[in-house]
């Protein structure tokens, strides 16, 4: 098309943006005759028969596209060079090393025209910043045009950056920081050289040093990233680098990703990282609205990025601005925020007399800190400083112990809306942002102008107050608006605290043991004992309190205290569990039942039954609790099974039974118990009467278990005594041919470990397996599933890294009524929507089954299964109990 808004005629061409006038080409994807080149990146890189350029872009060019230096025509910087009739000199854009913005001047009638290529106002380590000059025609980039992209202070951004490397490298792992190799990885350089941080350089991250370095920038020698990384060093490389085989080589490494893309909020999960820093070579939003008033153009162009949104803004305005091209192509999508958040590291003032609101920000200093150690040691320093009572109902929710509220997140966010006065779209647009519901009501709660904070000084005692009143309102509206209350008279940081309990969501590395290693720092105890009295006792405060007391070694079991249960790790066939087992005795040898795992803990008459992941298990089994009275004081650990004399029932006929225990105040059952008849199978005996049997050895439980006497719905599990794999092989047909999915082999020596998967208990499951994935995409289907996510994308752990895996998608096994429960928890856990597809947060494992599995390049686990298929929900299971990479490639 051609547009005259303008007497200097711009065309916007399928290769780019042409001047008829003086024959002149900007940034241009072909090989044109006549072209400007604002800089030396290779989405701007092209070779036209005649370019001119900066000097530093010239040598750029040269030693990184081999562009014959006969093609490029230098204009330096002070210069003002005539060509045909017109002026040309070229402006610092600020962008990267010799990015040139281009100003031309028509002589016949001084009509000016500005073009901006890539460009940022601000000044950096390796460039200065864009310098403006006033012009009548703006073309602009707007990468970064749409009202939420609002970048933290830069010195921010770099000191998180030296605080990652820092904290790193005092953990001894390795700092890994990916970013372009020409332009960002020099700032990186040049700003750990600024604090005497070494560095090793990637090859093509050195190609473009070493060039940098002989046009004059400040940096130091470059060293070549080879295999090792010497100690101390920091690893510099490109962003596509992250899958690499070589970076994965490195075991002990932690990744952040340098990029202005990082403040998106999935970003993280996206580049596959474990941060993200928000260090941009481009102008954000405000930079570029500052930089037009400065230009003052009778008329803008906008080109690549948000380019319709900015130029309707600067509408708005007073400016007439228009779409040069009508794409709007960006690197990550799903921006639909429109509420600008406030900077990351701004300094929040909180009063000294809401001591609530000061442990929450102490709180989120520990949360920001990419160190484990460090993380460890300030809520130890915590710890130390709060009374008994705090320090208990604290270590009770970041352990995300089970709250039994009776209410979930959706009330949670109901409450939300009624306290801050917002409508459901208008909370999307915040929470779509942050990703964290906490920090989303927070925000909200910060919006609400003249807001009065009629509730006195709250600590913690008060927070345990308000959850003691949720637990005994009689019907979720009256918990709804308990809360909504609440929040409406606490201050923000307060709000933000009380919904971080509600959710579990503390996000300082709790559920990976920091807890309990800050417990064990603040009172001098060794780690591996306050972790046993954790598991034994079921609660983290009263774990501190032993700790304290010096007395860990008196925590005991604590019957109704769900426990985490010991674990099996697979094996490929009989002689592998052989030579891990070893020894000359006999295995124990039962039956892999396909059923669900459960614990029953049975103490002065109360029964309670849990899963495997700890969640209470009562309501959807009410027949086992109510045949669990008649047993003594006990804890066992077990299997539920479908089943029924004279019928074969499958996890199919159990799974009905799962996932319907929510039942809401003032309602009856939601299922009925003889819909699928069910038997507890009892293998192991870890309290009786009072008196712990766990750390005794298998062989002595089960004597004991033996001892006690069970009626259905209870039986216990019968046991083999075998040696050698011959024996194996045959127990296994037998056990399949029951309709069993194989064994579980145990040495009768073994103690009770608490959730580990160790080499004492090992299971075979060759035919007909199956394996435990997790969801990290869903699609929506097609015909009559076009409204619902039917396709499911799953994977397993990589335990090299902890990554995960793709092995496939699956879109059949479910039921109409599954998948539309699926396609709702989807829906509230997405990460990232693009068109059909939803990347999800992976929370919900399916059991895959499959007819064979193959290596294959298709996915990157490097396998690929034929015909795979959903087996079931495997609700009683969490994202910590998927199956691995490894274990799948010995199913090759």
């Amino acid at each position: 098309m051609i547009l005259r808004r303008s007497s200097i005629e711009i065309q916007a061409r399928e290769g780019g943006i042409y001047l008829p006038e003086i024959d002149l080409w900007l940034d241009p994807r072909g090989n044109e005759d006549h072209a400007f080149i604002s800089h030396a990146h290779a989405d701007h890189f092209s070779r036209p028969k005649k370019a001119f350029c900066s000097p530093e872009t010239a040598a750029l060019l040269m030693s990184r596209f081999g562009n014959p230096a006969e093609s490029l025509e230098v204009i330096s910087w002070e210069e003002v060079r005539a060509m045909d009739g017109w002026e040309i000199r070229l402006l610092p854009a600020g962008h990267i090393v010799g990015s040139a913005m281009l100003h031309l001047t028509r002589l016949r009638d001084d009509a000016t025209l500005l073009y901006t290529g890539d460009f940022k106002t601000q000044l950096s380590r390796t460039c200065r910043g864009a310098i403006s000059r006033k012009s009548e025609v703006l073309v602009m980039e707007t990468t970064y045009g749409k009202p939420n992209f609002v970048f933290p202070a830069r010195e921010d951004t770099e000191a998180a950056i030296l605080q990652f490397v820092s904290d790193t490298l005092m953990d001894g792992d390795i700092a890994v920081l990916c970013a372009y190799a020409l332009g960002k990885a020099q700032e990186v350089a040049a700003l750990l050289s600024e604090h005497g941080i070494k560095m090793v350089l990637h090859p093509s991250v050195l190609a473009m040093h070493e060039a940098c370095r002989e046009l004059g920038l400040d940096l130091p020698e470059g060293i070549l990233w080879e295999e090792r990384v010497p100690e101390g060093h920091v690893v510099v490389c490109p962003p596509n680098t992250i899958r690499s085989q070589k970076l994965r080589r490195l075991k002990n490494r932690r990744t952040a990703m340098v990029s202005g893309w990082g403040i998106h909020p999935s970003a993280r999960y996206r580049y596959q990282v474990d941060e993200v820093f928000p260090l941009s070579d481009h102008a954000d939003h405000q930079e570029l609205l500052d930089f037009v008033d400065q230009v003052d153009p009778q008329l803008v162009y906008t080109v690549h990025g948000a380019t319709r949104e900015f130029a309707a803004e600067l509408r708005t305005g007073g400016y007439t601005a228009w779409s040069l091209f009508s794409e709007d192509q960006l690197e990550l999508d799903g921006f639909s925020a429109q509420i600008a958040v406030e900077r990351a590291a701004r300094v929040r003032s909180i009063s000294e007399d809401r001591p609530l609101s000061r442990l929450n920000e102490s709180l989120n200093q520990i949360s920001v800190s990419s160190s484990r150690l460090r993380k460890r040691d300030l809520l130890a320093g915590l710890l130390r400083g709060i009374s008994d009572e705090e320090m208990v109902l604290l270590l009770r929710w970041l352990s995300a112990r089970p709250l039994q509220l009776g209410i979930g997140f959706a009330s949670v966010r109901m409450a939300m809306l009624g306290a801050f006065g917002v409508t459901l779209p208008e909370y999307r647009r915040v929470s779509d942002q942050q990703q964290d519901p906490a920090r989303t009501a927070r925000i909200l709660a910060e919006s609400i102008e003249g807001a009065v904070h009629s509730m006195g000084p709250w600590y913690l005692t008060e927070v345990n107050t308000l959850l003691e009143d949720l637990r005994s309102c009689q019907s979720q509206l009256q918990a709804v608006g308990l809360l909504a209350e609440v929040l409406r008279k606490i201050p923000a940081a307060e709000v933000e605290f009380v919904i971080r309990v509600l959710t579990g969501e503390f996000r300082i590395g709790s559920a990976g043991g920091v807890a309990e290693e800050a417990v064990a720092v603040a009172f001098a105890a060794a780690a591996a004992d306050v972790a046993q009295a954790h598991m034994l006792t079921g609660d983290l405060g009263e774990s501190a309190l032993l700790a304290k007391r010096g007395q860990l070694s008196e925590a005991r079991l604590v019957a109704g205290t769900p426990i985490k249960v010991m674990l099996a790790s697979p094996a490929a066939d009989g002689e592998a569990i052989q030579s891990k087992l070893g020894g000359s005795g006999a295995f124990w040898v039962e039956d892999k039942f396909d059923g669900i795992r459960a614990q029953l803990h049975v103490s002065e008459g109360e029964v309670s039954l849990f899963s495997r992941d700890q969640r209470s298990l009562g309501q959807e089994f009410p027949e086992i609790i109510l045949a669990g009275i008649q047993l003594p004081d006990i804890v066992l650990d077990g299997e539920i099974i479908a089943y029924e004399e004279g019928r074969r029932l499958t996890f199919f006929d159990l799974q009905k039974r799962l996932g319907r225990k929510q039942q809401h105040r003032g309602q009856g059952n939601l299922f009925h118990v003889q819909e699928t008849p069910v038997r507890f199978l009892a293998f192991d005996l870890l309290r009786l009467g009072g008196e712990d049997l766990w750390a005794h050895s298998l062989s002595e439980r089960r004597a004991v278990l033996e001892s006690v006497a069970l009626k259905p719905p209870f039986s216990l599990v019968e046991v083999d005594r075998m040696e050698g794999p011959e024996e194996l092989e045959k127990a296994f047909k037998r056990s399949r041919a029951r309709g069993n999915e194989g064994l579980i082999v145990k040495d009768p020596g073994s103690p009770y470990q608490f959730g580990r998967r160790g080499q004492s208990w090992l299971k075979l499951k060759k035919a007909g397996v199956t394996l435990d994935c997790v969801v990290i995409r869903a699609q929506q289907g097609h015909g009559r599933r076009a409204g619902l996510l039917s396709d499911y994308t799953f994977a397993v752990r990589d335990q090299s890294d902890n990554s995960l895996r793709v092995l496939g998608k699956a879109y059949s096994g479910l039921t109409d009524r599954e998948i539309e429960e699926l396609t709702d928890f989807f829906e509230k856990t997405t990460i990232e929507k693009r068109r059909r597809v939803h990347d999800v947060e992976p929370l919900l494992v399916l059991e895959i089954a499959f007819d064979s599995i193959r290596a294959s390049k298709r996915h990157d686990s490097g396998l690929a299964l034929r015909f795979p298929r959903i087996r079931a929900i495997r609700r009683d299971k969490g994202p910590a109990d998927i199956d691995t990479l490894q274990f799948a490639r010995t199913l090759v």
